[in-house]
């Protein structure tokens, strides 16, 4: 019991020997504190599943990369991908990637998107019409009768 105190007295918890995973999927980060290092690709996957319940769902297409020491994303492919990256780093610092994107969009993202697409279309298109002299044919009727230019 006193060791326990005497470590949260300096502001921290010994946690030397446990591997903690830092999973993030979008905005959303999670520390999750792991005792058996010994975990397999799928129970890996089964546990974000889990952590990231209602936002990844078990059909979803998952890839899961780690953050090396020099800051690149890798990829974790199998249980052998994953036991390497255990032995690099006691914190796992995860970054999850959902049907080829980084993170879910959310509904009012989708809506704000396509409004933004939508004014961008229309922009270009004024634009076009704009460089179109008036009174003048399209492109399309300005070719010959013959076909030839």
């Amino acid at each position: 019991m006193s060791d326990i105190l005497e470590s949260t007295m300096n502001g921290q918890l010994d946690l030397s020997g446990k591997l903690i995973i830092k999973a993030q999927l979008g905005e959303d980060i999670r520390r999750i504190p792991i005792h058996n290092e010994d975990i397999t690709y799928d129970e890996l996957v089964l546990m974000m599943q889990r952590v990231f319940r209602g936002k990844l769902l078990s059909n979803d297409e998952v890839i899961i990369k780690y953050k090396d020491e020099d800051g690149d994303l890798i990829t974790i492919f199998d249980s052998s991908d994953l036991s390497f990256a255990i032995q690099c780093s006691r914190i796992l610092k995860l970054t999850l990637f959902v049907n080829g994107q980084p993170r879910p969009l959310e509904s009012s993202q989708v809506k704000y998107l396509r409004r933004e697409l939508i004014e961008l279309r229309n922009k270009v298109n004024r634009l076009l019409d704009s460089l179109e002299p008036p009174g003048e044919p399209g492109p399309s009727t300005s070719i010959p009768e013959n076909g030839r230019l």
